[in-house]
């Protein structure tokens, strides 16, 4: 084992993750909104599928009315209604018109459609004092051509993703079966939301600040048992876990105190322990192990620093096994609104908000960046990376930062 960068660890985890394992479940098109699509869905129908009428007006030739003019009007005889979702009786011929309301289908023989307001009519005729020259019709295929891939397998779904497969009449759709993620706290000194606070005691936040960025990205967070510092039951505990989900997080006991117990779990139960202690801050006291087919991610107990390396090493892994396409974050290179003064011996992640001037991106760290900090992932939508070696940076410098 000789992995100790952030990307090593990163690289290490998504090559175990083999795509297209996670089951395929069917499910009803309206209740599909986020989740990740495990199928090509591809236009097998033009949209529209007919040539339909871009006003409410009338249909005609063109031809029919080359002449119009205010001293010499043409007038053609009106043969039929066409409201949308009907069928034309007739065709259009030469001296003949049809009414037609907006996507309503074209008649045969019509190349036009001529807006109601620009005519005088009857009940019976239509009269045109100007030439037809615009063709206001919606050909078929105008917005979907047939063979045309829709959206892309391993796709979140979103609302205009819904609305394309619905337009191809697709009630059902496969997509992949959520991820379950066991999170485990360790720690003989938390306490569970609702019990009496105790003096050397703190409350448990680590489930709801990791859960919310698991469910936050179309996994399913299962908030486990917080167990305490032996040896004993943290090993019952993450055997249990793995029996029902597909990945177990736990947080604490994986630095280099006296009660750092998980790496002696991974061994006491038969894992393979992948990583350990890694040169990057925050959250770089972590660990990755494999058993029986799963991934174990040990975090740090400390909230700000188990957010950054779940998010910067776990997430990647997490969403390749999940089935998405768009593994990673996406990133961007941005300008450091204010001066950073101090060093980094190594890989450092800054925690920031962003702020656009003059079109431009800037990342403000936030003032907060301790790894202890519940509030130092407040409001945090970029994470910047600060190369291992840099020294301190001024505002205005460049930053990658991905986009939380």
């Amino acid at each position: 084992m000789n992995i100790q960068t952030l990307k090593e660890a990163s690289d290490c985890l998504l090559n175990l993750a083999k795509p297209g394992t996670q089951p395929i479940e069917h499910i009803l098109l309206q209740d599909a909104f986020e989740r990740i699509l495990a199928e090509d869905i591809t236009a097998k129908i033009p949209v529209p599928s007919f040539a339909k009428s871009a006003y409410d007006g009338y249909a005609l030739r063109q031809a029919d009315t080359a002449a119009a003019s205010p001293e010499h009007p043409v007038t053609l005889d009106v043969t039929e209604v066409i409201p949308a979702g009907s069928v034309p009786a007739y065709p259009i011929t030469e001296g003949k018109a049809a009414r037609i309301m907006t996507g309503a289908p074209v008649p045969e023989g019509a190349d036009a459609i001529i807006m109601h307001e620009r005519t005088s009519f009857t009940e019976n005729t239509v009269t045109l004092t100007a030439p037809v020259t615009s063709a206001n019709i919606i050909p078929p295929g105008e917005d979907v051509a047939a063979g045309t891939l829709l959206v892309p397998k391993g796709k979140i779904l979103t609302a205009s993703d819904l609305a394309l497969i619905a337009g191809q009449g697709i009630a059902e759709i496969g997509v992949y079966k959520k991820l379950s993620i066991g999170l485990i706290s360790t720690g003989s000194e938390l306490l569970n939301t609702g019990s009496p606070l105790e003096y050397g005691k703190i409350y448990n936040t680590n489930p709801y600040l990791l859960g919310g960025y698991i469910q936050k990205h179309h996994m399913t967070a299962n908030y486990l048992n917080t167990v305490s510092d032996d040896l004993d039951s943290l090993c019952r505990a993450v055997l249990d876990a793995l029996k029902t989900n597909d990945i177990v997080i736990t947080t604490g006991g994986v630095s280099a105190g006296d009660f750092d117990y998980m790496p002696e779990v991974i061994r006491r139960i038969g894992g393979d322990l992948l990583f350990h202690r890694l040169k990057f801050k925050p959250g770089g006291a972590m660990l990755g192990a494999f058993k029986d087919g799963k991934v174990i991610l040990g975090l740090s107990g400390n909230p700000g620093a188990a957010a950054t390396g779940l998010l910067c090493v776990g997430f990647p892994f997490m969403r390749k096994l999940s089935g998405r396409s768009d593994i990673t974050f996406s990133q961007a290179t941005a300008y450091l609104g204010v001066d950073f003064k101090k060093s980094s011996p190594v890989t450092r992640i800054l925690k920031g908000h962003s702020d656009f001037k003059n079109g431009m991106l800037y990342f403000t760290p936030l003032s907060n960046q301790h790894n202890g900090s519940v509030s130092s992932m407040s409001d945090c939508d970029l994470l910047a990376v600060i190369p291992a070696g840099s020294k301190p940076l001024a505002a205005g410098d460049k930053l990658e930062v991905y986009i939380l």
